[in-house]
């Protein structure tokens, strides 16, 4: 008896915000248009619900809840490709296919090592040109992917090591993509 109480509450507006939060963060990629976007929430709200929604307004607290956990998984699943992507792009042996951009924790990475190194931009920059314009990265501004950026930023940890004759801090290791 409760559980029929329960599925006829209405959707709460905190419920509806983390909806529509997921949802764009897993649909962000595709660059739909504001009206695309809609029709295709409106789609799957419709098929999730069996019909008895035809928009988020319209979803029940319980129905809500199941839709944040399948978004939650959606969301988790395609990040962790992404984030797997990232991270080894430009690896011998990992051919990642996907052209991944670079992320904000991947460059605060790259930042961070060379501030260990003493580096500013300008060194930087002349340390990318020395060592990786044999594979087109003639300054940080040819940096297009998850690969390049990962490349000149072994090369920076592998300097850290050598100087303190051990391993990166756990952060700066860490805060690579």
């Amino acid at each position: 008896m409760e559980s029929d109480a329960t599925q006829a509450r209405p959707l709460r507006r905190k419920q509806l915000r983390r909806l529509h939060a997921l949802w764009h963060r897993w649909t962000g990629r595709l660059r739909l248009s504001h009206e695309a976007d809609r029709e295709l929430r409106h789609y799957y709200i419709e098929r999730f619900t069996a019909g008895r929604a035809r928009e988020t307004r319209e979803l029940t607290e319980s129905d809500a809840d199941c839709a944040i956990e399948w978004l939650v998984r959606l969301v988790h699943r395609a990040e962790t490709h992404l984030d797997q992507a990232a991270g080894t792009a430009g690896r011998h042996g990992y051919p990642e296919r996907d052209r991944v951009p670079p992320n904000a924790a991947a460059w605060r990475a790259l930042w961070g090592c060379a501030a260990g190194l003493g580096m500013n931009r300008t060194e930087l920059e002349k340390f990318v040109q020395r060592h990786y314009s044999g594979v087109g990265l003639r300054g940080l501004d040819d940096v297009r992917t998850m690969a390049d950026l990962n490349r000149i930023l072994w090369g920076l940890k592998a300097m850290l090591r050598r100087r303190s004759g051990k391993k990166p801090s756990l952060r700066t290791h860490k805060l690579a993509a």
